[in-house]
């Protein structure tokens, strides 16, 4: 670097000065670090970052555009990952064990509140401006649910008209979700779609499954495809798409089909039993139902764009597959 380019830089503080002349530096060093400027549409905090005459690139107030979204997976708590995040929505991939939202009987967190937590740290008042243009707190509002020990991703708005259009976009069928599962049973067909009523029980925690309409009972549509097929142990890995969204969908209805997913210790007879039993063995050594949801897809609320999201199966299910392979004769 020569020495005329060492004289035309200058530190981000004295590039503000020149915006404010007014204001005392003390007082812009205070904003700086508050993240009340941005350089091409990003906040910048750190006053003493030496650069060229940014011209026009910087500006004080609110920047032009929200940030890019995360381009990595980041880890907000160990059960919970942030892979996608912008003034609209965030993406999470939850593991399981994990609540989604806070319900009244569990004071365990929910993947809601680790995010809202995340977000609203004292000493994130800077990533705030960045992508939602304030520090004002940021609400974390849910659009779909999974249930505590289903693993996989999950979309939570950031404002109550993002929510309104992802919701939209649900009971239009037009949001993706799809889910890898381990049914242990036979399928009828390579691919097909399974048709019911669903009904919740009184305490509202169980469903009550019907063939045909019954009163209170609301259509459940859920399609699925058989992706391998380990004979031996007559387990199918299904890849499954919900049409419509009801609670336990998936499991109640893989088990009213006579594929049961391994590990449900609500709808798969023999881990019941096991469970019921002091000292059993799970079938497969699997403590929670294998159901991973793997793919979501949006339209986005504000730009309109399709965007996709995947999730690789969990350590466990990973673990059962192998175990699956093994007894096939693959590994």
């Amino acid at each position: 670097m020569t020495d005329d380019t060492n004289r035309k830089e200058k530190t981000l503080l004295d590039w503000a000065l020149r915006l404010c002349p007014d204001s005392p530096r003390k007082r812009i060093k205070e904003w700086i670090a508050a993240g009340r400027f941005c350089l091409d549409g990003r906040v910048v905090t750190k006053a003493g970052m030496r650069l060229a005459d940014p011209g026009d690139s910087l500006a004080m107030g609110k920047p032009e555009k929200s940030a890019v979204a995360w381009g990595h997976r980041k880890r907000i708590h160990p059960k919970l990952v942030l892979i996608y995040l912008d003034s609209d929505l965030a993406i999470v991939d939850k593991e399981a064990g994990l609540l989604s939202v806070p319900t009244e009987n569990q004071s365990k967190i929910s993947a809601l509140e680790v995010l809202s937590n995340y977000l609203n740290d004292a000493r994130g008042e800077a990533t705030r401006r960045s992508f939602f243009g304030t520090a004002d707190p940021v609400k974390t509002l849910p659009v779909h649910r999974l249930d505590q020990y289903t693993s996989g991703l999950l979309c939570i708005a950031l404002n109550d008209n993002a929510r309104q259009h992802l919701i939209k976009q649900l009971r239009s069928h037009n949001f993706l979700r799809e889910y890898i599962a381990y049914g242990d049973g036979d399928a009828a067909k390579p691919e097909g779609t399974w048709h019911n009523y669903l009904k919740l029980d009184e305490r509202g925690y169980d469903q009550k499954l019907f063939a045909e309409p019954e009163a209170g009972a609301t259509e459940a549509v859920t399609h699925y495809r058989v992706e391998e097929v380990f004979a031996k142990n007559h387990v199918a890995r299904l890849r499954i798409r919900l049409e419509t969204g009801l609670k336990h969908q998936i499991r109640i209805q893989a088990a009213a089909h006579d594929m049961p997913l391994i590990g449900d210790r609500i709808y798969h007879p023999s881990t019941q039993k096991a469970v019921g039993r002091k000292g059993a063995q799970l079938p497969y050594g699997f403590k929670r139902q294998a159901l991973h949801a793997a793919t979501i897809g949006i339209i986005h609320p504000t730009s309109g764009k399709k965007l996709k999201f995947q999730s690789k199966i969990p350590g466990d299910m990973q673990l059962l597959e192998e175990r699956l392979k093994r007894s096939k004769g693959e590994a």
